[in-house]
């Protein structure tokens, strides 16, 4: 049964993360929302979500992703900008940067936090470093990504067509496509130990690997 239930944003919620009590959602209403989300003391039951902050884009929110130190908030617009907000700093914008030509379809902070994957419907997968917002990977995989997940310096990506593509960033070539789905794939979870992944599709299955 549903525990709690709020009205979160105008248009409708393009992606979510929550990590430390911090619940962060994107919305095609162009905002990103941070909502303090936690458990009431002595109950298993959520607290009513305290919003934060409203981070306003220049036009729709296709994904976001908040950092392991909870730090930092990285967002993806239909216009293919990579939004980068500071959350200890009065939740400012520190960057705003033209990545890809088509929408952004998904970001991800790597485990360590010091990197940013993300990937485009102009089939390109850009890491960048955070600190100088440098980009120190770039490919053109031929295929819209859908969905990432990082694996140490591994990557996969979940594609359009049903692939998982894996990749190698140390090699920075492609080590493996695992045919998951009939149909895109729109999620992918890594276990915190690396040894299971969990894919979800278009198909309406769900696919889980072990290594």
């Amino acid at each position: 049964h549903t525990l709690c239930q709020a009205i979160a944003h105008d248009d409708a919620v393009s992606s979510l993360c929550w990590n430390n009590n911090l619940l962060i959602t994107s919305s095609w209403d162009s905002t990103v929302k941070v909502w303090n989300f936690g458990i009431r003391p002595g109950s298993r039951r959520p607290a009513a979500p305290e919003l934060l902050a409203e981070l306003d884009h220049e036009t729709q929110v296709s994904c976001v992703d908040v950092n392991p130190a909870t730090t930092l908030v990285v967002s993806g617009t239909t216009d293919g900008a990579l939004y980068l907000w500071d959350l200890e700093n009065d939740h400012s914008l520190q960057h705003q940067l033209p990545l890809h030509v088509d929408a952004v379809n998904c970001v991800q902070f790597s485990p360590d936090g010091q990197r940013i994957l993300s990937c485009g419907a102009d089939n390109f997968m850009r890491v960048l470093d955070v600190t100088t917002t440098t980009e120190i990977y770039a490919k053109d995989t031929r295929e819209n990504l859908k969905c990432a997940a990082w694996n140490g310096d591994i990557i996969l990506a979940g594609s359009e067509s049903g692939g998982v593509f894996v990749w190698d960033l140390v090699q920075g070539s492609p080590l493996a496509v695992l045919n998951a789905h009939k149909g895109a794939v729109t999620s992918i979870v890594v276990s915190s130990d690396g040894n299971t992944v969990v894919t979800g599709g278009e198909d309406r299955n769900i696919a889980i690997w072990r290594s």
